[in-house]
């Protein structure tokens, strides 16, 4: 009778360190993560209806930007990279992404991202996604003709002077459209706790970390000679799509 006792005893202590330890783990202190953007070119914010020079001194004019983050890791300041749930279709004219995701609370130091949607969801079917998920469809579509092209990574749309000096008003539709899984592309920001910022995030309990950005569509396209490259839907015009999504990772920087 007693060693039943002991073996009750023992097996009722066993359960509840195990409830506490999941208790524990589960009631770990978290916070949110924001981040803001801000639709550049060079270092013009783009409005609506204005006409900026791109770095080849070409007069353009924005209707459509958009692309999609996932992916998305911060860096603690011991160097371990953090992952954060959700993707997120950043559009021209909104400023600030809540991500779905939450992160333990700490110190962080950078960013990373893929601009493009994840090789998991990229050939999903457009209708499994509804409500306000960003893989939901859009309008104008984020999405190729068919799942085996997959989503649309970016869409950059306008009109630019294609004229001999290109510095009159805009006259020409452009259009590009990048995706495919061999087109995602990777986004690491350097160590915001160095200089110049000399500033690390850091993250309080049921608090909120801001990362604040600036996307430079002058850098996207500034090897593109936009008087005669025009367009592109990636595979149509994939040469075209290659050197614009190679620019991707250098268009994005920290808001100073």
């Amino acid at each position: 009778m007693k060693t039943g006792i002991k073996i009750l005893i023992f097996s009722s202590a066993l359960g509840f360190l195990i409830m506490a330890g999941c208790k524990s783990k589960d009631s770990q202190p978290t916070a949110k993560l924001f981040i803001h953007l801000h639709t550049n070119i060079d270092s013009n914010e783009v409005e609506e209806d204005s006409v900026y020079p791109n770095a080849m001194g070409r007069n353009l004019m924005f209707t459509r930007a958009q692309y999609y983050l996932s992916n998305i890791k911060l860096i603690k300041t011991d160097g371990s990279a953090v992952p954060v749930d959700g993707t997120i279709l950043v559009s021209w004219g909104t400023e600030d992404y809540p991500i779905s995701g939450t992160i333990p609370v700490g110190s962080y130091k950078s960013i990373t991202f893929d601009v493009g949607v994840a090789a998991a969801d990229n050939h999903t079917d457009v209708a499994s996604h509804t409500g306000t998920d960003p893989l939901a469809a859009q309008t104008p579509s984020m999405h190729f003709s068919s799942n085996s092209d997959g989503y649309i990574f970016l869409a950059f749309e306008g009109m630019v002077d294609n004229s001999v000096s290109g510095t009159g008003t805009p006259n020409t539709v452009f259009s590009y459209h990048i995706g495919t899984d061999a087109l995602r592309k990777t986004v690491s920001l350097p160590d915001h706790s160095a200089w110049p910022f000399n500033e690390v995030w850091n993250a309080p309990a049921n608090g909120t970390v801001y990362v604040h950005m600036n996307a430079d569509y002058g850098a996207l396209v500034a090897n593109v000679d936009m008087k005669t490259n025009t367009s592109t839907n990636t595979t149509d015009n994939l040469s075209l799509a290659t050197t614009i999504a190679n620019n991707i990772p250098s268009m994005f920087s920290y808001e100073e």
